[in-house]
């Protein structure tokens, strides 16, 4: 995968390298669990507005 290359570097080349590398892979796993809470939130948000909106056309 591409992420491994720049992650087995880090590992040799910086001291406590798991620990570099371990909270690299917290960074990442907090950004795709954002990304999906954020696209959760966006279809929400729209399926209220078009709901909303059809209420108005039907009333």
């Amino acid at each position: 995968m591409w992420i491994e290359a720049p992650l087995t570097m880090l590992s040799w080349f910086l001291p406590g390298g798991a620990v570099v590398v371990g909270a690299l892979g917290q960074f990442m796993l907090a950004l795709v669990l954002l990304a999906i809470a954020c696209g959760v939130w966006l279809r929400l948000w729209r399926g209220r507005k078009m709901h909303r909106a059809a209420r108005r056309t039907t009333l």
